[in-house]
This record gives C-alpha cells, sequence and structure tokens, in this order.
C-alpha cells in the first residue's frame, strides 16, 4: 500500500485520498510505510524525540543552576549580606547548606539520577523563594523563579526518561514495544 503525502505538511491518507491523482501538486511524494522517508513518523520515533527532549532539558535546567551555583561563590560577599536566614539561624550557614544542596540536586538532574525527587525539591525550594523569601519584589522579581518552578514541575511529571542513568537503574519489564 503507497501513500501520498506532502512533504512539509501531516496530511494524512484520507485527505490526500479526496484530491484526484491529476490535481495532485508535483510537491506529494510516493513512499510505502516501511520505508518513510519521515524519520519522525512513528510513535516509537516520537518516544526517542520526548526523550532527546528530556535529555535537553535536563542539561539545561542543571547546566543552569551550575552556573548559579558558581556564581554566588565567586561572589560570596556581596551574596552573603543579602542572605536570608532561613530554617538554620544564620545566614552563613543557610548559605552554605543551601548552595551545596543547589550543587547537589543539579549533579543529580544532568545525570538523571533521581531525577524526580531532586526535581521535586528544587520546585519547592524555587516556589519558597519565589513566594515566601522575596515576595516584596513583585512579579518582575520572581519571574525567574516561577519558570523554573515550570521546568522542574515537567521532570517530575516526565521523569528523566530513557537517557537517565535511573533507566539505567530501574527499567520496567514491559510487553509494550514502544
Amino acid at each position: 500500500m503507497e501513500y501520498l503525502l506532502h512533504p512539509d505538511s501531516l496530511y494524512n491518507q484520507k485527505y490526500t485520498e479526496m484530491i484526484p491523482q491529476s490535481e495532485r501538486s508535483n510537491n506529494l511524494h510516493r513512499f510505502s510505510p516501511r520505508h518513510s522517508p519521515n524519520k519522525f513518523g512513528s510513535a516509537l520515533d516520537l518516544s526517542k524525540r520526548f526523550d532527546y527532549a528530556l535529555l535537553f532539558l535536563r542539561m539545561f535546567i542543571g547546566a543552569i543552576l551550575t552556573l548559579h551555583v558558581i556564581g554566588k561563590l565567586q561572589a560570596y560577599n556581596a551574596v552573603i549580606g543579602d542572605y536570608p536566614p532561613l530554617l538554620f539561624g544564620d545566614s552563613v550557614v543557610s548559605f552554605v547548606i543551601l548552595t551545596a544542596l543547589e550543587a547537589l540536586f543539579a549533579a543529580m538532574i544532568m545525570c538523571g539520577i533521581w531525577t524526580n525527587f531532586a526535581a521535586f525539591i528544587m520546585a519547592m525550594g524555587m516556589f519558597v523563594d519565589a513566594f515566601i523569601v522575596y515576595p516584596a519584589l513583585g512579579w518582575l522579581g520572581v519571574e525567574r523563579q516561577i519558570l523554573y518552578v515550570g521546568i522542574y514541575t515537567v521532570l517530575v511529571i516526565a521523569g528523566g526518561g530513557r537517557y537517565a542513568l535511573d533507566s539505567r537503574f530501574y527499567r520496567k519489564k514491559s510487553s509494550n514495544p514502544l
């Protein structure tokens, strides 16, 4: 069975067959579903794209968080004066503990180790940062934290994906080939 598909669109067989053969554009190409020129046509390929997207998202947010930690450490004297004393009483102790946890969770997210847990903790931390620690800054002051909450929430829901170390350690046996 052959299909006629437009290379730039997602015409399906039903709509393509409605067009008479004589009126079809030269841009329509014949191919067999087995030998599709579209690499991303099947559900399996869509799953791979999703896993690549999760890998990129993990690397991106992990790199951003790592750069954030490095920036905080480089500007220690300027940051420590404004750092709020949270649960640990002293602002220096709070800074050291929270910065170490940020670095640890950034590494966990990038490697895909306990991704859901690390992303959940970071989402909660950014939520607290935006709405409890700095609520007086207004929307423009906490816009970045809200963006991070959204990214971490995606990782909490989706997990680390196929290219995370979690998927190597905790493989599920499934009867579904996809």
